[in-house]
């Protein structure tokens, strides 16, 4: 009778903690409107492999897109070497390497694992091969042509300081990708302290030859404050180089939504980029002490991660990844976030749903994507990927197509 009573307990809290996510969701969480047309678009799948060399890498995460007479490059910093290596994806040849360190003045003990982000390229975005735009640690934006002349160097906190911004102004690979937008540098912001009482900017725009900054009447979602900041790891916001022109689109980490700004009505729009099976808004976690971070652990797997989203101009769609949550037990063992489940999501230009895709399990690297007239392109090298080829750099190539009735 006791074991019978300790069951009907337990299926009351689930049933309790499912109504209270359902009703979060409901007040959050904009459902995912499906286009009417999605039956038309198909998907195929291509792969390509480029030749390296022993000191290229299999797997470049911090990278940019440049496409130039109909040739598509790909800068990839390679940490191992202290370079940026540009790849030709067109003529699948590597194409050149530039040397970040040749001059020292500039780029210093540089991390060769990639781990100390204030020893690291954090973010590159190329213009054209006379200006590439590079992140430093956070701390510099370089601006540099392909024969390593550095033709402008802007430090960020003395412009924060010249600006009297408070914060501090970042970029990541892996989250908030700098971008241009309205000729100005896009780049998160970052506060020592929050209050979570009083909206502040996310978003500041730096003017790159004037070295001013302005902000962008951009902050977290409602939801953030609304749980005072307590979403462990996932309170980052997401944003992709891959911007439709005149519209500003992003989103967050914690939750599903998908925003657009419009500075010609200062308005900022909301669609769903729901899915259909999974959690959609991050529970909050609250924290005290460091031991904690172990919670935080746990939270993240238990939880979705929402990634950026990338307009791609060829087809005028949208693609959205995101890592679906699981439990952290597995029956006698414990889930990675190798683990979770990669789900790609697409949308049309109206950000209406087209597909909802659930990727091979451990096949493909996250943080490896990016677009070109050729498609979506991820590398297939998952961690617990067991095929491995430390001789070329592989990619599979997404491509979704509308085929029209006849």
């Amino acid at each position: 009778m006791h074991k019978f009573i300790q069951i009907i307990l337990i299926f009351l809290t689930i049933i309790s903690i499912s109504c209270k996510r359902d009703r979060k969701e409901e007040k959050y969480i904009i459902k995912s409107k499906w286009a009417s047309d999605r039956e038309l678009y198909q998907v195929k799948t291509d792969s390509i492999q480029i030749a390296i060399d022993s000191n290229s890498i299999a797997t470049y995460f911090t990278v940019s897109i440049f496409t130039e007479n109909n040739i598509d490059y790909l800068f990839g910093y390679n940490a191992v070497t202290s370079s940026i290596d540009i790849f030709n994806l067109t003529a699948r040849k590597f194409y050149k390497r530039l040397k970040l360190k040749r001059d020292s003045t500039f780029f210093k003990n540089l991390d060769k694992q990639d781990l100390d982000k204030n020893r690291s390229i954090t973010d590159i975005h190329v213009l054209n091969f006379d200006s590439i735009i590079v992140n430093y640690s956070n701390k510099k934006i370089f601006i540099l042509d392909t024969s390593m002349r550095v033709k402008k160097v802007v430090e960020l906190a003395g412009s924060a300081l010249k600006n009297k911004v408070s914060g501090q102004s970042t970029s990541y690979s892996n989250n908030f990708r700098m971008f241009f937008f309205d000729k100005k540098l896009i780049l998160g912001q970052i506060y020592s302290v929050y209050n979570w009482e009083e909206k502040v900017p996310s978003f500041l725009s730096l003017d790159l030859v004037k070295e001013e900054n302005t902000f962008l009447p951009l902050t977290y979602s409602n939801y953030l404050y609304d749980i005072k900041g307590n979403a462990g790891y996932m309170t980052a916001i997401a944003t992709s180089e891959f911007q439709k022109p005149g519209v500003l689109t992003y989103g967050f980490f914690y939750e599903s939504n998908i925003y657009q700004y419009n500075p010609k009505d200062s308005n900022i729009y909301s669609y769903g980029g729901k899915m259909s099976n999974g959690k959609n808004i991050v529970d909050s976690i609250s924290y005290h002490t460091d031991e904690d971070l172990k919670k935080w652990d746990v939270h993240i797997l238990e939880n979705s991660q929402f990634f950026n989203i990338m307009y791609d101009k060829y087809r005028k769609l949208y693609y959205r990844f995101s890592l679906k949550n699981i439990p952290y037990k597995n029956g006698k063992y414990y889930n990675s976030l190798l683990d979770k489940p990669l789900i790609l999501m697409v949308f049309n230009e109206k950000l209406e749903l087209i597909k909802e895709l659930e990727l091979p399990k451990y096949l493909y690297a996250v943080n490896t994507w990016f677009v070109t007239p050729e498609g979506l392109f991820i590398s297939p090298t998952g961690r617990k990927n067991k095929f491995k080829d430390f001789d070329h750099l592989r990619y599979h190539i997404i491509k979704i197509k509308q085929h029209l009735l006849k």
